[in-house]
C-alpha cells in the first residue's frame, strides 16, 4: 500500500511506540474495560504495521473487518455506559475510538478495491519491488472514486483529533497531571495522526 520505505518506517516505529504503551498501560491500571480497550489497540497497532507493508497486504482481511467491527461496537458500549475514567479519556474518547475502529474495518475492507484501483490500466514496475507495479501516468488507474472521498473525510477527521488529543497532552504536562494522562491522550493523538497518513496514501 505504502511505496516510500521512509513512510513505512516512519509508520512501523509511530504505532510499534504506541502499542508498546496500550500494553504498558494495559498492565499497570484500568478497570476490565480499560484493560480490553488497551488490548484492542495493541491490536489495531499491529495490524497498522502490517498493513504498511507490502507482504501484510493480503493478510487474514476478513477476521480483520470482523474484529475492527466488533471492537467498534465495545467501544459504543463503552461510551454509552461511561466504563472509562479519566485517565483514558472518559465518554468522549471512547465515542472517537468507535470511529478509530470503525475506519480501521473500512480501510481492511475496502483495500483490495483500492489496490485494484491503483493497478488499473498501464502499469509500471517499481524500482527496488521486484513483483510490484504502479499506475503510468494519464493510463486511467487510481483509486475508486468512493473510497478516495471517505478517505479524505476521514483523513480529516483523525488530523483533526490528532492535533486535538495533543493539545490537551501538552496541557495535562503543563498542568502536571497524571502522568499516563498525557501519555495516554499524546499516544491517541500519535495513533490519529499515523491513521491520517494512512488514509493519506488511499485519498
Amino acid at each position: 500500500m505504502i511505496t516510500a520505505e521512509g513512510l513505512r518506517w516512519i509508520l512501523t516505529v509511530l504505532f510499534v511506540l504506541t502499542g508498546a504503551f496500550c500494553a504498558y498501560r494495559c498492565a499497570r491500571q484500568g478497570t476490565a474495560a480499560e484493560r480490553v480497550g488497551d488490548v484492542l489497540h495493541v491490536v489495531m497497532c499491529v495490524a497498522m504495521v502490517v498493513m504498511a507493508w507490502p507482504a501484510g497486504m493480503g493478510f487474514a482481511r476478513l477476521p480483520q473487518t470482523v474484529l475492527f467491527g466488533l471492537a467498534a461496537v465495545w467501544f459504543a458500549g463503552v461510551a454509552v455506559t461511561g466504563a472509562s475514567h479519566a485517565d483514558h479519556g472518559g465518554r468522549r474518547a471512547a465515542g472517537y475510538h468507535v470511529v478509530m475502529m470503525a475506519a480501521m474495518a473500512w480501510m481492511v475492507f475496502v483495500m483490495p478495491r483500492a489496490m485494484s484501483g491503483m493497478s488499473g490500466g498501464g502499469m509500471m514496475d517499481m524500482p527496488g519491488h521486484p513483483g510490484m507495479s504502479m499506475p503510468v501516468a494519464g493510463s486511467g488507474g487510481g483509486t475508486p472514486v468512493d473510497v478516495r472521498v471517505v478517505a479524505l473525510v476521514l483523513l480529516a477527521a483523525f488530523v483533526v483529533a490528532g492535533l486535538v488529543f495533543l493539545s490537551r497532552a501538552f496541557d495535562d504536562a503543563r498542568a502536571s497531571g497524571p502522568p499516563l494522562r498525557f501519555l495516554g491522550r499524546g499516544a491517541d493523538g500519535a495513533m490519529a495522526l499515523g491513521m491520517g497518513l494512512m488514509l493519506l496514501t488511499m485519498a
